[in-house]
């Protein structure tokens, strides 16, 4: 089985991408600070196209091509990605389980984590993002650093081949990767501090694909937030989307936001869904 090289580091030690930190109180003067504050919707959506924009192609279709090579065993259990929706390198990895239609519960790391960021660092010995744990293959992946050596994994592991890479991708972070991060003015970088720092009894959910410009707004809260969610992928030619049209009674919208939580709630638009998050799970 292929492994990625590993990289070694002193326990205990930290390294933030030092490009994140420097931009970090700067765009959050931009974003206006507090997540819950009245926004305004058109620059909301406008500025999230225009992330998704910038992205394009990746992480809107499923590669129907490598879901025939690459069958998925029906127990597959959802890998478990520490990242935050801000970080470039993070959304290379969210890009690639898009286009892989691969199912992960997201445990947000944002910056002033105060429950996720320190289980990476006692598993891995230091804050660096993203980080993937796959318990599929414990031997292979027990826990990864290095977004471009995640890329390889997973498309080791689930797309047929390492080789299988879109050429270009991983080059691309450099040239494009920034720009949805400062088109959102940083949203989704930092923790809103009035959460409670235990994490909800039962999971979100959450029905996505990664260049989907509602779902974005919807990640970016969930993590705000530090809330731990499912993320089901269910991108363009997703077969995943049958099951979606069964749960909405026929609709296919992204994003889909689902609460078992006290009441129960099931939301099929961005601003509600937002609005939902913040209302519940900020004091």
């Amino acid at each position: 089985m292929w492994q990625p090289p590993r990289r070694q580091v002193a326990a205990g030690s930290t390294t933030p991408p030092a490009v994140l930190s420097m931009l970090c109180p700067l765009l959050k003067v931009f974003s206006g600070g507090d997540p819950t504050a009245p926004r305004n919707r058109a620059w909301e959506v406008a500025s999230s196209g225009l992330a998704s924009i910038a992205r394009m192609p990746y992480g809107t279709s499923v590669r129907q091509d490598l879901l025939d090579i690459a069958p998925r065993p029906a127990n597959l259990a959802p890998l478990v990605l520490y990242e935050f929706e801000a970080c470039p390198f993070c959304r290379r990895v969210r890009e690639t389980l898009s286009e892989l239609d691969l199912v992960a519960e997201v445990r947000p790391c944002p910056k002033e984590s105060v429950v996720h960021r320190a289980e990476v660092l006692k598993m891995g010995g230091r804050e660096q993002f993203p980080f993937l744990v796959d318990p599929n293959t414990p031997d292979g992946c027990e826990g990864m650093y290095e977004s471009g050596d995640i890329v390889e994994y997973l498309y080791a592991q689930y797309g047929g081949g390492k080789e299988n890479v879109p050429p270009g991708f991983l080059q691309s972070t450099l040239l494009t990767g920034w720009m949805p991060t400062l088109l959102r003015a940083g949203r989704g970088m930092t923790r809103h501090g009035t959460r409670a720092p235990s994490d909800p009894a039962l999971k979100l959910e959450l029905w996505n694909y990664e260049g989907n410009q509602f779902a974005r707004l919807v990640r970016e809260a969930l993590c705000e937030l530090e809330l731990p969610y499912v993320l089901k992928n269910a991108g363009k030619g997703s077969p995943r989307r049958a099951e979606l049209v069964e749960l909405t009674g026929g609709s296919t919208t992204i994003p889909y936001l689902v609460d078992l939580n006290g009441a129960g709630k099931r939301i099929q638009d961005s601003e509600e869904a937002v609005r939902y998050l913040f209302d519940m799970y900020s004091s």
